[in-house]
């Protein structure tokens, strides 16, 4: 599974966590129980490690029922084993659901490495914010349109958002003395744009779902001239010391705060983003030069 020239970033994090669960002698965490949900798929596992990933079913046109359907006697036959199992049967299958549980399982395992104190005693910085980063004349791109963009809006020269769904997906229309069209101050474009916004971004901030879809290495190598490449959303629960090492200088996600209440709701919640808002600790970590 493992290549060592052409390893992608969720292999590299494979191997990351499993060198330091044993640097650490840390019990390896099975599987309790997996939470699958037309916006996310989660795993369940012991030891509190629950993670989570984007799975692309109702939130994306690109990828079809093949690319994102379940075999769920497969993922049952892994209940009761070590996530780390998970990890590897996921990454050996190229499609996006398989990469989805993969990345949740990763994100599970990496849950021990994302509190305060062992981001600290790595020598990373906690409690960023990126907003008291940007500059005025900075231009800002942000990689998949989500609430994060109007936290944004007004603190830069320019803001482009790119993003796999069309552009007028999120465009308002405003019918007044005259007709207009919102959001404004904002430039929306589609992912085919990518290279050509992210080359000239000052600050790139960049969805987690690259995990998933397997355009991460694509993406924040287009923004490699930015001072700040930032991953963000709750996809991007993994382990930071392999996102520092791969070309993301801040990591903004969250940690599943209290895991049997977070199990309980994942079952039960009538979506898994209410369980997630409900039992989430939010976290920026960064590893960066002085700004």
């Amino acid at each position: 599974m493992i290549h060592d020239t052409s390893a992608t970033i969720l292999e590299k994090a494979y191997v990351k966590l499993l060198a330091e669960y044993r640097r650490l002698d840390l019990p390896e965490p099975t599987v309790r129980n997996f939470g699958l949900n037309p916006g996310w798929n989660a795993v369940i596992g012991t030891g509190g490690c629950s993670g989570v990933a984007m799975s692309f079913v109702d939130n994306n046109p690109l990828y079809g029922t093949e690319e994102t359907m379940q075999d769920l006697n497969f993922l049952r036959s892994f209940v009761g084993r070590p996530l780390f199992e998970v990890a590897s049967a996921g990454l050996d299958d190229p499609r996006i659901g398989s990469r989805s549980v993969a990345l949740a399982a990763l994100n599970a395992i990496s849950q021990p490495f994302v509190t305060d104190d062992m981001l600290v005693s790595k020598g990373f910085s906690v409690g960023l914010d990126i907003k008291d980063m940007v500059k005025n004349d900075d231009t800002m791109v942000i990689v998949g349109y989500g609430g994060l963009v109007k936290s944004y809006a007004g603190r830069c020269r320019e803001l482009h958002v790119t993003d796999q769904r069309p552009p007028e997906t999120f465009r308002t229309t405003i019918v007044g003395d005259m007709i207009t069209y919102g959001p404004a101050g904002i430039m929306v474009h589609p992912a085919g744009e990518n290279k050509e916004v992210l080359n000239d971004a000052d600050i790139a901030i960049i969805t987690g779902s690259t995990l998933v879809n397997g355009t991460f290495e694509e993406v924040v190598g287009y923004a490699k001239h930015a001072r700040i490449r930032a991953l963000y959303g709750s996809s991007a629960q993994l382990i930071p010391d392999v996102l520092f090492e791969n070309g993301i200088n801040v990591a903004m996600s969250v940690a599943i705060s209290d895991p049997a209440r977070f199990e309980y709701d994942v079952m039960n919640a009538p979506d898994m983003e209410t369980a997630l808002r409900k039992h989430q600790r939010k976290y920026n970590v960064g590893c960066l030069e002085e700004q």
